[in-house]
């Protein structure tokens, strides 16, 4: 089961509808099968580094975390049928194309995250 939670930087809410994957089966499946995502949502991917978006329908922008949340690196407007990875990277945060750019997210910044 998946569980549900907000990303931010600090005090800041940057989306408040974010779903961690933190089981084989829930990374597996990740955004396939979805028409798109909302502002507001993302999906966090723990123990990943790397990803693919074979098989979506929507670009997204993706930004790879160290254990700590630490932003490694980010790549803005990821169209289907690509695959992105980032050495050193414990979980990857996949939102609507334009949230990057949205919310200044950069590397080196630290985001956090809450359960709901």
């Amino acid at each position: 089961m998946t569980q549900q939670g907000v990303v931010g930087r600090g005090d800041q809410v940057l989306w408040s509808e974010v779903r961690m994957a933190a089981s084989f089966l829930d990374r597996l499946q990740g955004l396939l099968g979805k028409a798109g995502l909302s502002d507001q949502q993302g999906l966090l991917l723990t123990a990943c580094g790397s990803i693919h978006t074979a098989g979506m329908r929507f670009p997204i922008d993706i930004i790879f975390l160290d254990a700590d949340l630490k932003v490694l690196a980010c790549h803005s407007r990821v169209r289907p049928w690509q695959l992105k990875s980032c050495r050193g990277a414990r979980m990857t945060l996949e939102v609507a194309a334009g949230g990057i750019e949205r919310h200044g997210v950069l590397s080196g910044q630290r985001l956090t995250w809450r359960a709901a």
